[in-house]
């Protein structure tokens, strides 16, 4: 392993920890500066000293308060696959990580994907290619471009009584910053996990419920929708698990910033799932972690996350069965079209601005 790679592991496991059992003083001290630096920089957005810049299409933003685990990406794609259903011709905008730009070119099928640091360059080649809608996964941060409509989601069951800024725990924003959203989506998991947490478990998400509650009696505040983001099949990755009547994996690797609820998850979809092998988000597989999943495997299959999927099975030996375990998002809502898809068409129609 490459030696900074062994470092940024240490690093981001160190601080992870931190978060869990409780941030020290300097990071509590890096946290109060990384507060008033976002606080300053919204001020002057918010005052128009600094001025946000427009692409020549609609923009949505589905973005978040947190580092991952907050369901942006999945919503992200599950709007732009059901506006394109509709024939609106419409464009993922990313960070760029090949990982996440795979993953919506995989559940949403026919709509453009761009990525790099310059969003608002790729919101525009978007249109030039013939996009008339842009979607920014993780843009509610990116206040450099306009947005028409501000989505959010939060993680309903996150843990933690506390909201702490970054690096002290994983908030880029306080909950006062939603008022400049237009829609919430509170995101919840597998109910089959929540449903047998100890009451421990749950007594550690009622403060996001309560923030909720009082997000929703905010006057003029952002509506709120629910959406579960639910476990599907196992789908095959390679030959090898093609091969195989049934899926049997006896490893579970992740390469994500919250993988515990995954590792959950994969052990019920496949129970003879023994070990779990988990990496910093966006972690690419060097040969020394494959060796080590092989091994582990023995001779049964590894199961991973779609964001995953392409990057492991680059590097995997072809005779071990990979498989992914999909997910869908379910709104919680009457109607063909959840709210969400409602207000990106105004967008388009003018009844939204």
């Amino acid at each position: 392993m490459h030696p900074g790679r062994a470092v940024a592991r240490r690093l981001e496991a160190h601080v992870r920890n931190a978060w869990v059992a409780g941030p020290g003083r300097s990071l509590r001290l890096g946290a109060a500066g990384y507060a008033t630096v976002a606080g300053v920089r919204n001020l002057l957005y918010d005052s128009g000293v600094l001025a946000s810049r427009r692409a020549p299409v609609p923009v949505v933003s589905v973005g978040g308060l947190t580092i991952g685990g907050s369901g942006k990406t999945p919503v992200t794609a599950d709007l732009a696959a059901r506006l394109s259903r509709a024939g609106v011709d419409t464009a993922i905008v990313t960070h760029g990580f090949a990982d996440e730009m795979d993953v919506h070119r995989r559940l949403a099928p026919g709509v453009r994907v761009l990525g790099g640091s310059d969003r608002l360059r790729c919101s525009r080649a978007a249109a030039a290619a013939g996009a008339r809608l842009v979607i920014l996964d993780s843009g509610f941060q990116n206040r450099r471009m306009h947005r028409d409509l501000d989505i959010v989601t939060l993680d309903a069951m996150a843990q933690g009584d506390r909201l702490r800024f970054l690096p002290a725990g994983p908030y880029r924003e306080g909950l006062t910053s939603l008022r400049r959203a237009h829609l919430v989506v509170a995101v919840r998991r597998d109910d089959a996990q929540a449903a047998r947490e100890p009451e421990a478990g749950r007594s550690r998400v009622r403060p996001v419920i309560r923030w909720l509650s009082e997000l929703a009696a905010w006057p003029g505040g952002p509506p709120i929708v629910s959406a579960w983001i639910r476990p599907g099949p196992l789908v095959p990755v390679n030959q090898a698990a093609g091969a195989v009547a049934e899926a049997r994996a006896t490893v579970a690797a992740a390469a994500i910033m919250w993988p515990e609820a995954f590792f959950a998850q994969a052990r019920r979809a496949c129970p003879t799932v023994e070990h779990t092998v988990a990496l910093p988000d966006h972690a690419r597989f060097d040969r020394r972690t494959v060796r080590r999943l092989r091994a582990l495997a023995g001779g049964f299959g590894i199961v991973c996350t779609l964001k995953d999927a392409g990057k492991l099975a680059a590097s995997l030996p072809d005779d071990v069965p990979l498989w992914y375990l999909s997910e869908h998002v379910a709104w919680q809502e009457d109607g063909p079209e959840p709210l969400p898809v409602r207000a990106a068409m105004a967008l388009l129609t003018g009844e939204l601005s």
